[in-house]
């Protein structure tokens, strides 16, 4: 039997007894203690896997961000082209309005134009159906009154001052007729429009009454034209002033 009789027997005696000794240790450190390295070690294991799977989260994020980045790259060297794109269309659009404009500038001009050789075409109608007019309107056609003769007539009303607006227009009428109902000479005062409108009622109808006045014969108003506004039909069937219709076959060139 073993006598302790100092801490170095009872050490001593640990270390010939084994089973004294796991008896000792589980006296002084518990259950709990003793299971302390077993879990350490599983915990070591557990830790080394997690960063195993760390590593190869790691290593898969660098190359998704490798691709990402590469994307990007991409993406900016499109959007880049893109931008010089857009850059070239705006150039093209710019230039597409500037000559859309320089057509819309044309194609008035060409308008005017149009509408001016019209103008001038129909009253060159009207001129050589002078004695027809003076005919429709119940008269004998006996001439046509001269610029130079209607210039001097203004310029006697005018009575040594300037021509007012009413006698320049009397002074550039298109046509005045001079017609005879067998009995009386008088004056047909006509206005020339491929498509009559107010205005040319108007002028006709002011140049017959100044004729009127200057000459001290009765004048009519008439119009010549393709066709009308609908705003003077109502004078034309009361009278007030009288239409002859030029038809527009007259007007082409042969």
């Amino acid at each position: 039997m073993t006598t302790i009789n100092s801490q170095e027997d009872f050490l001593r005696a640990l270390s010939e007894n084994p089973e004294w000794r796991a008896a000792v240790r589980a006296q002084i450190l518990g259950e709990e203690l003793l299971q302390m390295p077993a879990r350490f070690n599983a915990f070591v294991e557990q830790m080394t896997v997690f960063v195993a799977k760390m590593d190869a989260f790691i290593d898969e994020q660098k190359e998704i961000n490798a691709r990402i980045a590469a994307r990007l790259d991409s993406l900016e060297g499109h959007l880049g082209s893109l931008t010089n794109s857009v850059g070239s269309l705006t150039s093209s659009v710019d230039s597409l309005t500037t000559s859309v404009a320089s057509l819309k500038n044309n194609v008035d001009r060409l308008t005017d134009d149009s509408g001016w050789l019209r103008g001038f075409v129909t009253r060159e109608a009207a001129i050589r159906e002078a004695g027809v007019i003076a005919l429709e309107m119940g008269l004998e056609y006996v001439r046509t009154v001269s610029k130079e003769e209607l210039y001097r007539l203004a310029l006697k009303a005018a009575q040594g001052k300037a021509l007012s607006n009413e006698l320049r227009s009397l002074r550039l009428a298109d046509l005045v007729i001079e017609a005879t109902d067998g009995a009386v000479a008088q004056y047909i005062a006509v206005e020339a429009s491929f498509i009559g409108g107010a205005y040319d009622v108007i002028r006709a109808l002011r140049n017959a009454d100044m004729l009127t006045e200057y000459t001290g014969q009765p004048a009519r108003a008439a119009i010549a034209s393709v066709r009308n506004h609908e705003s003077i039909n109502r004078q034309i069937a009361s009278g007030a002033v009288f239409w002859h219709e030029i038809e527009e076959r007259e007007l082409r060139a042969e």
